[in-house]
């Protein structure tokens, strides 16, 4: 997590995973990270039951907002919104842990078609005084006020809960602020990677079938902090998509490859252990990251060894795509350039896309690997 990572050139948790840190530090941010939007689909707050909003996100980022409550005789009604999503900018992200806001009036539709009649003409719009503001935390929660009324409120993901959403098969992709325009040269920048990702079950600290300990290396990164105790943790299986193309070695991690060959193995197990991804969820602040760790399978526990550096991604997950905003903690281990290995900047993007459960592997190599 982040500790350490004031404010620069800034041109930049599975939903949000990593908590935002009490004193939270950054020089620069990437330009090329993924933006962060709002999950479309319904949003309630169960502890108000009865009022909700429907959420739709056009082209850059344009959200188009209903409302849906009571007048003050009890009788349904329903307001419209629409404006300009307005994202966080990584310094804000990290400091108040929102990823962008919509502020904008209500409007209120009158005199259009009835159900039992036809249409003769459209509806006149009318701004209500009262404005809706809206602030999320996450792409599938947000905090709706409307004057003085306020509302949590979470998307509705219907037969399974925020915790299982990671598992599954993805499609991945890693980049260091990368260009893809440019001409890959090894010793001035870094490729993206690609792979196919398997998600297995969440597992908690302590429970079954196995032991989960987390540990942080005694000669950790000051900036690399444990997950809560609260959390879950989802086992990555990644492998190469794409051949290798002529003098490139093939990679033995698929999208992490970069991530793996760039961090150090705790010495503590250096015999047995293994560094490896690993994705953590803390249900109740729905906030998650994905680390570096080395991994150390014993009889009846799994011991997992965060540092002595790390590259931390910061993540959101909606049903079918995750996006990770990450930072690299510690020591450059691979000769990475300089200008990626950036330890208080936010310069990595992590991209995931879900797919089918029955997808052809053969498929996906013939569409996205070059020719």
């Amino acid at each position: 997590m982040l500790r350490s990572l004031v404010p620069g050139w800034i041109a930049v948790v599975l939903w949000s995973m990593a908590a935002p840190a009490a004193a939270v530090v950054v020089d620069g941010q990437s330009n090329t990270l993924t933006p962060l939007l709002p999950a479309r689909g319904a949003y309630y707050d169960s502890t108000k039951s009865g009022t909700g909003i429907m959420v739709d996100v056009g082209q850059n980022g344009y959200v188009f907002l209903t409302y849906f409550g009571y007048d003050g005789m009890g009788v349904p009604t329903w307001y419209t919104v629409q404006g300009q999503w307005s994202p966080s900018t990584e310094v804000q992200r990290l400091t108040t842990g929102v990823i962008g806001t919509l502020s904008q009036p209500l409007l209120r539709a009158s005199g259009g078609q009835c159900l039992t009649c036809d249409f003769t003409t459209k509806p006149t719009i009318t701004p209500q005084p009262y404005t809706l503001s809206a602030s999320w935390t996450t792409p599938r929660h947000v905090d709706v006020t409307i004057g003085t009324q306020a509302w949590h409120m979470d998307a509705g993901q219907f037969g399974i809960g925020d915790a299982d959403l990671p598992t599954g098969t993805w499609l991945a992709s890693v980049s260091w602020g990368y260009d893809s325009r440019l001409v890959f040269v090894a010793a001035q920048s870094v490729p993206t990677q690609t792979g196919v990702v398997v998600i297995g079950e969440k597992s908690q600290l302590s429970g079954p079938p196995v032991g989960v300990i987390e540990v942080l290396d005694t000669n950790a990164d000051p900036s690399i902090q444990l997950p809560p105790q609260t959390s879950y943790f989802y086992s990555l299986s990644g492998r190469g998509t794409c051949p290798p193309l002529p003098g490139q070695q093939p990679p033995s991690s698929g999208a992490f490859v970069d991530l793996v060959s760039a961090t150090a193995q705790s010495p503590y197990y250096s015999s047995n252990g293994y560094v490896t991804p690993v994705l953590w969820y803390e249900p109740s602040t729905h906030r998650g990251g994905l680390d570096m760790i080395t991994h150390f399978m014993g009889v009846d526990q799994i011991t997992m060894v965060f540092g002595p550096n790390n590259v931390h991604f910061d993540v959101y997950v909606e049903p079918d795509r995750i996006v990770g905003h990450g930072v690299v903690q510690g020591a450059n281990f691979n000769g990475i350039p300089g200008t990626y290995w950036a330890p208080n900047s936010v310069t990595l993007n992590l991209v995931m896309q879900r797919l089918p459960a029955a997808v052809n592997e053969g498929r996906v190599r013939e569409y996205i690997c070059p020719i």
